[in-house]
């Protein structure tokens, strides 16, 4: 009979820790949106990408009108190399915030990554026609002439091979030329964007 008991409580002990945890401060339980997001935040800056995109999705999971939380997630995904993912949380982001040029730009750069060259086009378009000189906010070294790259691989592969020698010109090498209208021209700007891409 006692040790019918003692089963019984152990096992009520054991429901109770797996339904509270065991009281790690980051595992989010009792934490509202906005300090699941702020969470989020610390851990963007510190490199933390995939610690910062659960701490998004938290908080998107308490509020998923915390619309900010979409525009971080979709970095986050974008810097983990999950662009489907990073797609999916900037239009969500965009769907109420339109135009912000750090969430057109990344879904440009999640586009780009999953070969949608078209919709890559116009997204990085939009940005560096609103701000050529744009740069994120929140990461340096990530800026204008990245998406200037991306849009100018996409007009290459969609065959716009003189608005790619253009934007290269305009961005990427101001003394770069070639006849993109022979197919000796149009190699040798594939060769340019291959030297910018790992130069």
């Amino acid at each position: 009979m006692h040790k019918r008991y003692f089963l019984l409580i152990a096992v009520l002990l054991s429901l109770l820790l797996l339904a509270y945890g065991c009281g790690d401060d980051d595992d989010g339980v009792g934490q509202s949106a906005e300090e699941l997001f702020n969470q989020g935040l610390a851990k963007f800056d510190a490199g933390d990408y995939s610690g910062a995109g659960a701490d998004f999705n938290a908080a998107l999971g308490l509020d998923p009108e915390y619309h900010d939380a979409y525009l971080w997630l979709g970095w986050a995904e974008l810097l983990e190399n999950n662009a489907g993912l990073a797609e999916h949380a900037f239009v969500s982001y965009l769907a109420e915030k339109a135009g912000y040029n750090d969430a057109k730009a990344g879904l440009a750069l999640a586009y780009h990554a999953q070969d949608k060259f078209e919709e890559a086009v116009a997204e990085a378009e939009e940005v560096l026609g609103a701000d050529p000189t744009w740069s994120f906010s929140r990461v340096s070294g990530i800026d204008y002439q990245d998406l200037a790259l991306v849009l100018a691989h996409a007009y290459y592969e969609t065959g716009q091979f003189g608005q790619c020698l253009v934007v290269v010109q305009t961005y990427l090498n101001p003394s770069f030329n070639t006849d993109t209208a022979t197919p000796e021209g149009r190699r040798a700007l594939a060769d340019e964007l291959e030297r910018l891409y790992t130069g």
